[in-house]
């Protein structure tokens, strides 16, 4: 949620706060059948419920739009839609940019007709920081589907996965199989 919305929240819980202790204060209680104070009590609480089970769904949304699939030439994304990388591009970078970009919007890209790519990787992104420093997610090898997906936690180590770069001596390795090895995987299929 943006910060603009956890404000308005802020300020309604205490206003809440605020008209629950006038309640009190004013000797209400003693008026009003006291079911009407348990009524709003429950009334506020489906609102934070609610609050943050559209949170969670926002939040899951993000994560999908920002789920690609990787081609050594091209990449797509639901919302970019077909972005064809030109000669020598990395599509970790062309991703990076993609990212950066992105709107969520609800509105969804779909494969052009006449374009085929061979996508290789499943790049699902659960962090991303505007730098590309704070970038954590999974990449899926397409042709290797029944394996588990290889987590990454930051942008060397998509590099790593995808495009087979080494890492620097001090990066932790994105490998569960070995004990201080990288997993380098084939770009071709």
């Amino acid at each position: 949620m943006k910060k603009s919305n956890w404000i308005i929240l802020a300020v309604l819980a205490v206003a809440c706060g605020f008209f629950l202790w006038l309640w009190y204060y004013l000797d209400f209680n003693l008026v009003d059948d006291p079911l009407d104070l348990l009524v709003a009590i429950a009334w506020w609480a489906v609102v934070a419920a609610l609050v943050f089970g559209i949170r969670f769904v926002e939040k899951r949304r993000e994560e999908r739009i920002r789920t690609a699939f990787v081609a050594p030439n091209a990449l797509f994304n639901s919302e970019a839609g077909f972005v064809m990388l030109g000669g020598g591009e990395s599509p970790v970078m062309a991703l990076q940019q993609v990212l950066k970009e992105l709107k969520y919007h609800f509105d969804r890209a779909d494969l052009p007709e006449g374009e085929r790519a061979s996508f290789v990787y499943i790049v699902r992104t659960k962090k991303f920081a505007e730098g590309g420093d704070a970038w954590e997610g999974e990449v899926v090898v397409i042709d290797r589907s029944d394996s588990e997906p290889l987590p990454f936690a930051n942008r060397d180590e998509l590099l790593n996965i995808v495009e087979g770069v080494p890492l620097p001596s001090d990066t932790p390795s994105t490998s569960s199989m070995g004990s201080g090895s990288a997993v380098t995987v084939p770009v071709g299929v």
